[in-house]
């Protein structure tokens, strides 16, 4: 077996080449790995303001270190690239990571002995990578091109064998739409904000991973002991037979509330999509690799215009908020936009909706008129839904505004995204929660502090409602932070409640880094069935590095510290990190007002409450507060001055 340390696997896509780098442990070990590693590639190699569909643009996939092994819930992996998302009225664009999970495709990487998979130009013709034992292939795919996710993947499992893995793109990906994400083995989605769109510029259709090889660990008895109580711990929690039986469809009891638009009442939008109705569809739940719990799902439609249709990924949550925002009361139909979406065209359900949901409220304000539309009659029906939804994939007539986003809807009709009802935006992507049914914790505030505003890997305790501030800090301490530091996190303010949330997320966000470049799904984190200190135990045991949960965390902090570097260096600063607009008007609900609130619901939040906050967080950091980027100082400490970029 190779020794530890990084394979990184170069893929040159202009001249149809591939090679490989051995790195040494010395140099990967301050990043982890996995994505850790893949930000200071990233930080090398990536120009500052290049365009995202340029071939200048790199794309690093890099499977988590724990991948492969016995680890519950490792199976994730992580890309980071410059999206196209438009973020700013002066069109900046953010570099950062997205994470998902898998049955195949990230194992096939690690089996293989690919650590980490750069992608680099752009190819003259469409092409399939293909990643396994003898190295890179690239093969034409002009055949692949204008076809389906599902279509293809199963091709090329057909080609390859049963377990290969496919990373695939679909339509909207080819046509550039800057929404467009990838599929992960069908089951899982990866690059809310365009890597499907990126690697559509770069002429990839897919990427196939299938490996022989084995997985080292250098204390094997030690991994044993911590990774069998780990898998015990999930087998024993409470809800897990509810989970196993529902996947992701089971957590109806804290989505209604956390996640309710407003519109229905809740025993009404409970009847159209709850977990009853649910149930209709549901066909089987279908479980990531090394995964004892299961949330990915595969449903089938009983009757009506699409029956028998079936789907794959995880349908219930999306079209129940986006079907109450669109008005449509047959779950059926917003199903369809689901499987259409995963199965063929690779478009972002909740973006696509959500835009859909703004322009014919404006259509039907006279803000918009036939004149912007082409000719089309925007109506609030699902017909005109559908249409829009395929005309944005195919950018075809007003689809193609749609395709480019939010600020296009700014620029060239004066529609401010500000002005969009429900989760807000930032950044120039959607929310998918909204911070006033939500309550304002920790992941609400990361939507605005990271680079990206998605919550990939961030999920903990306080993702729950009525959670006792004991339970949320038992789970901080387990972190290993310093007394102090955990005990400034739990004073409480007037301005965020019983704990401090802006010094909380920041740590939460070091600790995202650290689950995603070791692999590890947040649901575990989520629902407290893992801690930072067994992630260290496991780190040790695979790695032969004596690490401390602290330790680690501070690992992630350097690689949080990196990753928002590499955006300073693409103009972003404090003035980029904004609260959305709308979280300051209560939304006016058959069940009430709702307004914006901390954890404990103690109080209503303000604007300057919420600058309070962001001052704590990047305070926290060791930030500069009035620019919000990091300081010589703090880069200093990290090992990273030789990125620092003066502001």
């Amino acid at each position: 077996m190779r020794p530890l340390g990084a394979s990184v696997w170069y893929v040159d896509l202009t001249k149809e080449t591939w090679w490989r780098e051995d790195v040494f442990p010395d140099e990967v070990a301050p990043f982890i790995g996995g994505s850790g590693y893949g930000w200071k590639i990233v930080a090398d190699l990536l120009p500052p303001q290049v365009d995202p569909f340029s071939p200048e643009n790199v794309v690093v996939i890099n499977p988590g270190v724990l991948v492969g092994t016995r680890t519950v819930g490792a199976s994730k992996t992580t890309a980071i690239t410059k999206f196209p998302t438009i973020a700013s009225e002066d069109n900046r664009f953010y570099v950062e990571e997205c994470t998902g999970g898998g049955r195949y495709f990230g194992i096939g990487l690690k089996l293989a002995g690919c650590d980490h998979l750069v992608i680099l130009g752009c190819s003259r013709r469409p092409v399939t990578i293909h990643v396994s034992d003898k190295g890179v292939e690239l093969r034409d795919a002009s055949n692949l091109w204008g076809r389906g996710i599902f279509e293809v993947t199963d091709e090329l499992v057909r080609e390859e064998g049963d377990d290969a893995g496919v990373l695939a793109i679909g339509t909207a990906g080819e046509n550039l739409v800057r929404s467009a994400l990838a599929i992960v083995d069908k089951t899982n989605s990866l690059g809310r904000g365009g890597l499907g769109a990126v690697l559509g510029a770069k002429r990839v259709k897919a990427i196939v991973a299938r490996g022989t090889k084995g997985i080292r660990v250098a204390d094997v008895v030690g991994f044993h002991r911590v990774s069998e109580e780990l898998f015990n711990r999930a087998l024993e929690w409470p809800r897990r037979e509810h989970w196993i039986r529902l996947g992701l469809a089971a957590g109806w009891d804290t989505f209604k509330h956390t996640q309710y638009p407003g519109i229905w009442p809740k025993e009404r939008w409970e009847e159209l999509y709850g977990e009853k109705k649910r149930l209709e569809s549901l066909d089987r739940v279908i479980a990531c690799v090394s995964c004892p719990l299961s949330c990915r799902l595969r449903w089938v439609i009983r009757g009506g215009e699409f029956d028998g249709e079936a789907g794959l990924g995880s349908p219930y949550s999306k079209s129940a908020t986006s079907g109450q925002l669109l008005g449509i009361e047959d779950d059926r139909r917003m199903l369809h936009l689901v499987t259409e979406a995963n199965a063929h065209s690779g478009i972002d359900f909740y973006t696509t909706t959500r835009l859909i949901d703004f322009v014919t409220r404006m259509y039907e304000q006279g803000k918009l008129t036939r004149e912007d539309t082409g000719g089309l009659e925007l109506r609030r029906d699902y017909e005109t839904y559908l249409d829009l939804f395929r005309k944005t994939a195919a950018r075809e007539g007003f689809g193609d505004v749609l395709a480019d986003g939010w600020m296009r809807l700014k620029k060239e009709f004066g529609l401010d995204p500000q002005d969009y009802w429900y989760g807000g935006i930032c950044k120039g992507i959607d929310f998918i929660y909204d911070a006033r049914p939500s309550r304002f914790h920790p992941l609400m505030m990361s939507f605005f502090t990271r680079p990206r505003p998605h919550h990939g890997g961030s999920h903990t305790r306080t993702n729950s409602l009525n959670k006792t501030l004991e339970e949320i800090r038992e789970q901080v301490e387990h972190w290993g932070l310093p007394k102090e530091m955990v005990d400034r996190i739990f004073t409480e303010t007037p301005y965020s409640g019983k704990f401090n949330v802006g010094r909380y997320t920041a740590h939460m966000e070091d600790m995202m880094r650290v689950k995603n470049a070791l692999g590890i799904c947040a649901m575990y984190t989520y629902q407290a069935l893992m801690f930072a200190d067994d992630m260290a135990k496991l780190y040790s045991a695979v790695t032969g590095e004596e690490l401390t949960a602290g330790e680690l965390v501070e690992r992630g902090e350097r690689i949080s510290n990196l990753a928002k570097v590499v955006n300073v260096r693409e103009g972003f600063t404090r003035k980029d990190d904004r609260p959305p607009e709308v979280w300051f008007r209560p939304m006016q609900t058959p069940e009430g007002r709702i307004e914006l609130q901390d954890y404990f619901q103690m109080k209503t939040l303000t604007k300057e409450d919420l600058e309070r906050c962001l001052d704590d967080y990047y305070d926290e950091r060791g930030w500069d507060i009035k620019t919000g980027v990091p300081t010589r100082a703090t880069l200093e400490r990290l090992g990273l001055a030789k990125y620092a970029v003066s502001h």
